[in-house]
C-alpha cells in the first residue's frame, strides 16, 4: 500500500519499508520522526495508512490524496484521489 499526503507545494508518501519520500527532504525528514511505524502503538491492518493518519494528526494541515493498496497495484488497477 502506498498512502499521499499533501499541502499546497508539500506532498509525501509512504513507502512499503516503513519511511517516507517527499518532494522537501526536510518534510520527509519530520515525517520519519513524528510518524514512523515505531510511533504507531497498537497492531494495526494496515501499516502505512496508520501512518499517513499520525501524519495527518501531527501537521494538521496536511491532508490524505490518495491511496493505493498493494493488490491494485498487482492487478494493474490502483485507487484514485480521495475527495476530502
Amino acid at each position: 500500500m502506498s498512502v499521499k499526503i499533501e499541502w499546497k507545494i508539500f506532498t509525501a508518501e509512504t513507502q512499503s519499508d516503513g519511511t517516507w519520500k517527499s518532494n522537501s527532504p526536510s518534510l520527509a525528514e519530520l515525517l520519519n520522526v513524528i510518524a514512523s511505524p515505531a510511533k504507531i502503538k497498537s497492531p494495526v491492518q494496515d501499516l502505512e495508512y496508520s501512518m499517513a493518519q499520525l501524519a495527518v494528526k501531527g501537521l494538521p494541515y496536511f491532508k490524505i490524496t490518495e491511496v493505493t493498496s498493494e493488490s491494485a497495484r498487482l492487478s494493474g488497477t490502483e485507487t484514485g484521489p480521495i475527495q476530502a
